[in-house]
């Protein structure tokens, strides 16, 4: 790879206690991210030139599983650092979407589930998972005790 680092996006949506999780390919080739294949994973990508990451956490949704989310927010930012690339992930959250769930990228993903928060896959692609992990653990956990 190269020794720049980059920015992914991903969008946590929420709905009734679900979130959306997509499964990538076991055979998906590498498009230059952090490499998770034959795991489940926030849809997500990369920040494009000129594009807020908010802009882009709603392009990407669009273009891999056909949702159109709105008013997405920031919910956490870490770094992913494998051998040979960096990227900050920056993860937003949001419950507000329209359009039919759809496979739109075949040759990455295979398939868009609903997972109910507390049952989840336990092959989670590992930026998603330090997501949901965050996001259980500092939000999930307090709505539940309200």
């Amino acid at each position: 790879m190269n020794n720049q680092v980059r920015v992914g996006v991903s969008a946590m949506i929420i709905n009734d206690g679900k979130i959306l999780l997509g499964h990538r390919c076991a055979n998906k080739k590498d498009t230059g991210g952090i490499v998770g294949r034959d795991t489940w994973s926030l849809p997500g990508g990369k920040q494009e030139m000129d594009e807020t990451f908010y802009e882009c956490a709603i392009r990407e949704t669009k273009e891999e599983c056909n949702l159109d989310i709105s008013n997405p927010k920031l919910l956490i930012a870490f770094d992913d650092i494998a051998p040979d690339r960096h990227f900050v992930t920056l993860t937003t959250i949001t419950s507000e979407f329209s359009g039919e769930l759809k496979v739109m990228e075949p040759e990455k993903e295979d398939e868009w589930k609903w997972f109910d928060i507390d049952n989840l896959p336990d092959n989670l692609y590992p930026p998603s998972k330090q997501s949901i992990i965050w996001y259980k653990d500092n939000v999930w956990e307090r709505q539940e005790k309200n």
